[in-house]
């Protein structure tokens, strides 16, 4: 049962493929980095006592069809957990690269998911897809069924994961593959690598080094965070399940605002400082997700976002030990 990850070195990548290394599943690593991100990850692996015969890595242009027809022809996949996507600024400064790579690149693998009879494809959406604006929806939880308009929304990124929606549901209904997908909120970590959203770790991997943490909203901003970890988990729980009963799925996990986010990072680390800006900033993202439908689709329960920033400090400060 091998099962081929795609941008495998990236943020959520790279703990897909350590998670199911925990799990002694065979892997296909595919990314276009394959230098120092590789390397790390590589050896990340090896250190947890992973067996290192069950890890592959391969060189993945996820623009290039021949290259990926030809990784399709080399391996028979169980199925497939698609990462790679153009994020950050990428979408903004160039958007024909970004469409080359988050929709045409997408579609391909939709396509070879057909070809191949590949038992399940899973990809990460976002939460972006419902837009930059929480007042749209009213001051609830947003389920999976609510949708917005174009007009409603900030990032080019989230559009593009709306179409890639769109054309995964075309699909489904199509040629009858399996395919799901999770939308994101806000994920944090240690690891992130200049992506709009880079203070989804400052906040508490600054104040982890003696540093302070600048972060662009105010304390009154309203978000909803799942930690790195458990969005990997999600991924690889809706990929080995046998038979799902949606395509889509909100991640969650847990709802707060500056004031609780400042309060949890100084629970641990009481000198930490945080500078908010204005109290009329918040960020282009909608507050709340519901995400009971995930939960009980897997059987999952995040941890809490105090367990998760607790997790991130303590990696930050091993990783950087001298």
């Amino acid at each position: 049962m091998t099962i081929l990850v795609t941008g495998a070195t990236g943020f959520i990548g790279s703990r897909v493929v350590l998670n199911l290394g925990k799990r002694q599943i065979p892997i296909v690593a595919a990314d276009l980095d394959l230098d120092q991100n590789k390397s790390k990850l590589e050896k990340k692996y090896i250190n947890l006592g992973f067996d290192k015969n069950l890890l592959t890595f391969e060189k993945l242009d996820i623009t290039n069809e021949e290259n990926i027809e030809n990784l399709f022809s080399k391996y028979k996949f169980d199925c497939i957990i698609n990462l790679a996507y153009g994020i950050g600024t990428i979408c903004e400064e160039n958007p024909l690269l970004a469409s080359k790579i988050n929709i045409l690149g997408t579609t391909s693998i939709f396509e070879m998911l057909v070809k191949h009879k590949i038992r399940r494809l899973v990809f990460a959406s976002s939460e972006t897809v419902y837009g930059a604006k929480q007042s749209v929806f009213g001051n609830r939880p947003i389920k999976e069924t609510d949708y917005t308009g174009i007009d409603n929304h900030h990032f080019t990124y989230g559009v593009m994961k709306l179409l890639n929606e769109f054309m995964a549901e075309k699909y489904i209904k199509k040629h009858g593959c399996s395919i799901a997908y999770t939308r994101p909120s806000v994920v944090f970590g240690y690891g992130r690598q200049n992506t709009a959203i880079n203070w989804a770790e400052d906040f508490a991997a600054k104040p982890a080094l003696g540093e302070v943490a600048n972060l662009p909203f105010s304390k009154d901003n309203v978000d909803n965070w799942i930690y790195v970890e458990d969005c990997a988990e999600q991924l690889i729980r809706l990929a080995l399940k046998d038979k799902l009963n949606f395509s889509s799925f909100n991640s969650g996990s847990e709802t707060l605002d500056g004031h609780k986010l400042e309060a949890t990072v100084k629970k641990f680390i009481p000198d930490a400082q945080i500078n908010f800006l204005n109290e009329k900033t918040f960020t282009p993202l909608i507050d709340d997700q519901d995400d009971s439908r995930i939960r009980k689709e897997i059987d999952f329960i995040p941890r809490t976002f105090a367990e998760g920033v607790k997790c991130l400090i303590d990696e930050v400060r091993s990783s950087n030990q001298k």
